[in-house]
């Protein structure tokens, strides 16, 4: 349908929807606020006295295997120092006491700041691609205009006198507005303060806010993103497609401001603290309603302050009093420093290739203002906005699943769009703290709650916000740990009135159980359980309070992994077909009233919701499949149609000739159907692999049934016999039989092992020549043998027939690593002419101490090296001429960071392998399948998916940077999401147009040795996700030569580690690595798949 025709469709529907009063997403949007950590809690000394709710209410690898020392790295850069952040200087505070407002109201008069103050800031005309029809002219008031009163008295209204007031402002950390226009610096993304940073972004921990994680890679980085070689693409079909942004308008001629701030509680002995999340917002709310001089500003809840007119002069700090917990507390607001201006006309630059550089700051005062409105009706996690008033779907383990919706601006080539998706996240359940308690850990602990368990679950839930429920007041705490039974507690009770001190007991010990029924008239239920710690804000007291006593506050995000149940339920909730994924998408649009946005209004914000941007894509043609066709070696060609083929009668490329195999069955005594179902699958096993093209040279040895204990022994004797592979069926519950198998086979004896699943053997007898041909294309591969061919040379316009190969894939599982959780860097590589064999390394990294962001993988030019010499040695010497690096979790703002130090590594690691041969040139991609943009067929009057090998590299790509869109698979169930590729860098020999890598990429995602379809992106890096994931089964403990590499753990490990006890700086010499060791003769085998 053309364009013209949509949009009256949906202005249509909206006449409809507003004429019936009737909106839709009301009730499916709004969002959580918490993360709760797993890091491990000290138990309570059970003779530790203890304060309770009632009275202290207000209280505040290698070829063969590499060891361990050759992987030591020698790169040892030094991180960048810290910025410091000045002394902070206060005087007398003005108060402001009343009820918080939703939205301020918006400043009649905004004006941008002058001339003179900036510096003679240079301005840009609106460019008309991107401005609104009509637009106010924003000019500066007359010199001689009367300012508006000052929200803080400035000099004249000071009582001190003059002189005095001078030697006051010298000593302060507080400038007045002109001098901290006097202090500013121009540079390319904006206006900053000369030798002063942020202390939003130079703090670390402290100050109330989230703490940061340091990064152990330093900043320096001698390469750049490359640019866009050419237009784009030109292959393929043609066609026009949907995408879910919506174009934004912002006024280019605007500045912003941005001020350091910092806002405390108060207590009533004058000691302050950081204010939570929650309570800063509503500060800032009352300040903009109730102080009438105090222009419109937008706060990112955090320490930054955002505002088009320049403060008043700022000499003390400003305090409001607002109701928490029944009661008027004091709250102080603190301007420290106006530390940058930004200008808007950067993100036009940036749309016109004229600035390199995302201008970041820019887009965050931006994406700050939109959620300034929903700040007020929904809960924000990020950019995740999620409805309060729903009711989360009961996942019965102390979670549920919210819906809501993503919101983000993109800065593309066709200019600034909002990106809007659903979101679907767990939360904790609002409920009673042991029901909470039995439903998490599936078991009634009232019955009983041993130690073990105790020690287990606090380490899960630490850091959860609970809150009372007897008293009159609901107080907020978070768990710390857990006590001693409330019948077995005892501690000194206190009169309320005295000052709560260890060494002024006024009464005799009592225990929790007693003072609650004494206290409160509430006799405890279950007074054999634990207490639980709980603590508020910096006090270091513990507050023991009954389980019973407290709930789990709602909308605090739930990170635990979800269980095969949960997961299928959750699936079947998220997986949303296209066209209800587009009405829904449309109705939120609809929702979000951005037009009476008084927010927006700051910056001329225009979002045009009518209808989803409609964008320019082509249908990439899908390369042949090659198998061997009947009982000879002649190849047979088959077409992908809509992203599958069939092997039908053919056979595999090559298949291997098995000698010695077997089967054991691992798991509960079969009885006699069992055996039955055992003896026929063995039986019709050889014969349905022959079908396939093995050469099988002896009959399959079944192992007598045996007990779970002897599966170690089985394998053994096995590999003694010299099995090529041995196949076990599990027949249990338990994970860990799977982890035996895998340790057992390919670290210990080198025995390649194939799992069968028992439920799914059952599941699949009557049809056991469509398991078995899914089954035998993972044997195959396991034992060297080819599936199939794809030829990736011919996706390549200017490829020669010398040309040789080699594909690399790398992922890391998680940035956030520590010695508990160390990240898991995995890098596969083609080790064959036909890239269709692939071997795998993997590493653990983490720091020595505490935790820290690693973002690259430390020891990729040793991975690399081995695996260039694996491909040397299965190429009879020969190395390739072209290296292709696909590079799974990165985010853009760490590609700086992996692009300068990847990149380096890989090309070191060429030249101690090639020594005076010919370098190969390298090409280093990107792969993001964490984004929210999707795609939307219209045709023939319904909204589709997109078909697979539908390209986009226009419209919402990069102004400048090459990216790419690329929808490779068939999206069988829900909306389809595309892959978005960033080719960082491609060395000059090697140029690439645009066509060639999208193609070859394309291609690579048809070569999955497991399936006979079209997979989301390129099987190198599929194949790192497998081994990664792999690596959960295996050890890397297991064949090194000592454990005492400082990764030991004494008796004290399980002791809570306080974040002040981390560095205060880390670098790449700080992090530690251990390479995951398999027996030689599986280490190059594809044991992942």
């Amino acid at each position: 349908m053309p364009n013209k025709n949509r949009k009256a469709q949906r202005a249509a529907q909206r006449a409809a929807a507003a004429a019936s009063n009737n909106n839709e997403n009301e009730d499916a949007i709004d969002n959580p606020t918490s993360t709760t950590a797993t890091s491990v809690l000290q138990s309570s000394p059970s003779t530790q006295l203890a304060n309770v709710a009632g009275l202290v209410e207000n209280s505040p690898v290698t070829n063969p295997p590499l060891s361990s020392a050759t992987l030591k790295s020698a790169w040892t850069p030094q991180a960048p120092p810290a910025s410091a952040v000045q002394p902070n200087a206060t005087a007398p505070p003005q108060t402001v006491s009343s009820e918080p407002s939703a939205v301020p109201k918006p400043t009649p008069d905004q004006r941008a700041p002058s001339q003179a103050e900036l510096s003679a800031v240079p301005k840009q005309a609106w460019a008309s691609k991107f401005s609104p029809q009509s637009t106010t002219s924003v000019t500066p008031k007359p010199a001689a205009q009367k300012s508006e009163p000052s929200a803080v008295p400035k000099a004249t209204a000071n009582p001190l006198s003059q002189g005095a007031y001078r030697t006051d402002r010298a000593a302060s950390a507080y400038p007045m507005a002109r001098e901290s226009i006097s202090s500013l610096t121009t540079t390319d993304s904006g206006i900053s303060l000369r030798q002063s940073r942020s202390q939003s972004v130079i703090s670390n921990r402290g100050g109330g806010g989230r703490r940061f994680l340091l990064s152990a890679v330093p900043d320096t980085a001698n390469l750049t993103p490359m640019l866009r070689p050419d237009a784009g693409g030109s292959k393929g079909r043609p066609i026009s497609i949907y995408t879910n942004h919506f174009p934004v308008q912002i006024d280019y001629n605007a500045t912003v401001n941005q001020y350091d701030v910092e806002i405390m509680l108060i207590d009533q002995d004058g000691n302050q603290r950081v204010a939570r999340k929650d309570e800063r917002w509503k500060v800032m709310q009352l300040i903009a309603q109730k102080k009438k001089d105090f222009p419109v500003v937008w706060y990112d809840e955090g320490k930054t302050l955002y505002t088009r007119e320049l403060l008043p002069d700022i000499t003390k700090p400003i305090r409001v009093q607002i109701e928490r917990d029944t009661q008027m507390r004091t709250f102080q607001l603190t301007i420290k420093n106006l530390v940058r201006q930004e200008m808007m006309e950067n993100i036009l630059k940036f749309v016109k290739k004229q600035l390199r550089t995302r201008p970041r700051e820019a887009v965050r005062v931006i994406e700050t203002l939109f959620k300034q409105r929903a700040r007020n009706e929904l809960v924000c996690v990020k950019n995740q906005f999620y409805n309060r008033k729903q009711t989360l779907d009961d996942l019965h383990d102390g979670r549920g699943m919210a819906k809501g919706f993503y919101q983000a601006l993109f800065l593309t080539r066709l200019g600034p769009t909002l990106n809007v998706n659903l979101t679907f996240t767990c939360f904790y359940m609002p409920m009673n703290f042991i029901q909470f308690a039995c439903e998490y850990l599936r078991e009634d602990i009232t019955k009983g709650f041993p130690d073990y368990k105790v020690k287990v679950f606090r380490q899960i839930i630490r850091d959860l916000l609970i809150e009372t429920e007897h008293t009159t007041r609901n107080i907020r705490y978070k768990l710390h740990g857990f006590g001693r039974p409330a019948n077995q507690l005892a501690f000194t009770p206190r009169e309320a009135s005295e000052e709560i001190s260890d060494a002024a007991p006024t009464l005799q010990e009592i225990t929790v159980e007693k003072y609650f029924e004494q206290k409160y008239n509430i006799k405890l239920k279950y007074p054999h359980l634990p207490c639980i710690d709980a603590r508020s804000g910096p006090m270091k007291r513990a507050n023991y309070l009954p389980m019973e006593m407290v709930k789990v506050v709602e909308w605090q995000r739930a990170l635990k992994p979800l269980d095969t149940t949960q997961r299928a339920r959750t699936t079947s909730k998220s997986i949303i077909k296209p066209d209800q994924r587009y009405k829904e998408i449309m109705n939120i649009m609809d929702s979000r009233d951005f037009e009476q946005d008084p927010y927006l209004k700051q910056l001329n914000i225009h979002v045009d919701k009518t209808e989803m941007l409609q964008i320019k894509a082509r249908i990439l043609n899908p390369p042949e499949i090659r198998f061997r066709q009947g009982q000879g070696q002649n190849e047979i060609v088959e077409s992908v149609n809509v992203g599958k083929w069939r092997i039908g009668r053919n056979r595999f490329y090559q298949a291997p000739e098995i000698k010695s195999w077997g089967l054991i069955y691992y798991g509960h005594n079969p009885n006699q159907q069992m055996n039955k179902t055992i003896d026929d699958f063995a039986n019709q096993l050889p014969e349905l692999l022959r079908r396939k093209g093995f050469i099988i040279r002896s009959d399959l040895k079944l192992v007598p049934i045996i007990e779970t204990s002897n599966i170690e022994k089985s394998l053994t004797e096995g590999s003694k016999k010299g099995w090529q592979l041995a196949i076990v069926i599990l027949n249990t519950d338990a994970s860990q039989s799977y982890s035996d198998v895998k340790q057992i086979g390919h670290q210990k004896l080198g025995l390649r092992t194939q799992c069968i699943d028992w439920k799914a053997l059952c599941r699949n007898m009557d049809k056991l020549h469509m398991y078995v041909e899914n089954l035998s294309q993972k044997i195959n591969v396991k034992l060297g043998g080819i599936n199939s061919i794809v030829n990736t040379k011919l996706a390549l316009t200017q490829s020669s027939r010398n040309d040789l190969f080699m594909f690399f894939g790398a992922d890391v599982t998680h940035s956030t690593s520590s010695t508990d959780r160390p990240s898991v860097a995995a890098v596969v590589a083609s080790r064959e002419p036909t890239s269709s064999l692939y071997a795998a390394r993997l590493c653990e990294q983490y720091p020595k101490k505490g935790r820290c962001s690693i973002e690259i993988i430390k020891e990729l030019d040793k991975m690399v090296e081995d695996l260039l010499r694996v491909f040397a040695r299965t190429c009879n010497g020969h190395l390739p001429n072209k290296i292709v690096f696909y590079r799974d979790g990165v985010d853009e703002g760490h590609f700086e960071k992996v692009l300068g130090n990847e990149v380096n590594k890989i090309k070191e690691a060429c030249r101690r392998v090639y020594g005076n041969r010919p370098l190969p040139s390298v090409t280093f991609i990107v792969v993001k399948k964490r984004h929210n943009t999707r795609f939307f067929l219209y045709e023939n009057g319904q909204t589709l998916n997109v078909q697979p090998g539908t390209i986009v590299d226009q419209d919402i790509t990069h102004p400048s940077q090459f990216d790419f869109y690329l929808c490779s698979q068939a999206a069988l169930m829900g909306t389809a999401r595309p892959t978005l590729y960033h080719v960082l860098h491609d060395d000059d020999n090697n140029k690439f147009s645009s066509d060639d890598i999208q193609q070859l990429t394309y291609w690579l995602c048809h070569t999955d040795m497991r399936c006979t379809k079209s997979v989301s992106i390129p099987a190198p890096v599929y194949y790192a996700h497998l081994a990664a994931y792999g690596s959960r089964s295996l050890d890397f403990d297991a064949n090194h030569p000592t454990h005492s590499d400082g990764n030991d753990k004494d008796d004290n490990d399980d002791e809570d580690v306080d974040d002040e006890d981390d560095p205060t700086s880390y670098s790449l010499e700080d992090i530690k690595t251990k390479v995951m060791i398999f027996d030689p003769k599986v280490a190059n085998d594809m044991w992942f798949i």
